[in-house]
């Protein structure tokens, strides 16, 4: 009998130690899976669509539709110069860089992505045109995070809010290119550009891990404080621009000096930073020399400024 006893006690020991190590490694694999799914979103990324923790924002009235509500991913701000008649190639152009399939391949998915003029309107009363989140297209990208996760979430779901995201974006992009816009009487690219960096109300701030401030410009800055027109030629009797002076020579104006550095932003309002210029090319109506020598204006004056992680394109000569 004691024996018997002891076969029992020792078989129930074995079935408790196997159901330990069971446990110990279901436990294991739980953890490695979460770890190795954790890994396929960046940080801030909801890793469902209708995630209890940081859900996307569907109202449409919210300036953050598309977004994770308690988190910020990143930022992309266009600036876009009206200032200047725009022909349609220069149009085209443009759509192509900031819109429609560029706008999805290059751009992370829950990025916020937002639009703004430069008009005649001074910056302070300027109102931003749009203003929502990169929605995931639930398919195989460049980008983390960006399929379907059929884990918490349906395909048909994920194609159908994605394709809601697309059609409002392609509304808008009717609407604010080809409106009819007036030449403007000053092109204030300078006050605009720091506008956007220090305004609250631009939701441009560093607490985002990534932003790039892209500005759509034919870079002509034209103020009573300072005006390109005039520092783009190389004798006052010319009446078009022909060559842009140094930025040397321009800051040698101890007015313009004080006005740049009385708006030279702090170390902390960079962190974080891109600023991509897409150049929109008007050599067809100046002279030789103009382009160049403006692209290096702005390139010293970013220096000058603390702009270290900047791009510039150029728009091909549309003659």
């Amino acid at each position: 009998m004691k024996l018997i006893k002891e076969l029992k006690l020792y078989g129930l020991n074995m079935i408790f130690r196997q159901f330990n190590l069971l446990i110990a490694f279901l436990v294991s694999f739980f953890l490695v899976s979460n770890l190795a799914y954790a890994k396929k979103f960046p940080a801030g990324y909801p890793e469902c669509w209708k995630d209890t923790k940081n859900p996307i924002i569907l109202d449409p009235k919210n300036s953050n539709q598309f977004c994770p509500l308690n988190s910020k991913v990143g930022h992309k701000f266009f600036l876009v110069d009206f200032t200047s008649p725009l022909q349609q190639p220069q149009i085209d152009w443009i759509a192509g860089r900031i819109f429609g399939n560029a706008l999805t391949k290059e751009t992370p998915p829950y990025y916020k992505i937002s639009y703004m003029k430069i008009d005649n309107t001074a910056p302070q009363s300027q109102v931003i045109s749009y203003s929502k989140c990169r929605f995931k297209t639930g398919n195989k990208s460049k980008f983390k995070g960006e399929q379907t996760n059929t884990g918490c979430e349906g395909e048909k779901q994920i194609a159908k809010v994605y394709k809601a995201w697309l059609a409002l974006t392609s509304k808008f992009q009717g609407e604010f290119l080809h409106l009819n816009h007036k030449e403007g009487k000053r092109s204030l690219i300078f006050e605009y550009l720091f506008h956007v960096l220090r305004e609250a109300k631009t939701d441009f701030t560093s607490e985002y891990p990534e932003r790039e401030l892209v500005i759509v410009s034919d870079l002509m800055q034209h103020s009573k404080r300072f005006s390109f027109y005039n520092h783009c030629k190389t004798n006052l009797e010319i009446i078009k621009p022909n060559k842009c002076k140094s930025f040397a020579s321009l800051i040698k104006n101890k007015k313009i000096k004080n006005y740049i550095d009385d708006r030279k932003p702090k170390r902390e309002t960079l962190s974080n930073l891109k600023v991509t210029i897409l150049y929109i090319n008007h050599d067809y109506e100046t002279r030789d020399g103009l382009s160049s020598s403006l692209v290096t204006l702005w390139e010293d004056l970013f220096k000058y400024l603390g702009i270290k992680n900047y791009e510039i394109v150029k728009q091909l000569d549309i003659q």
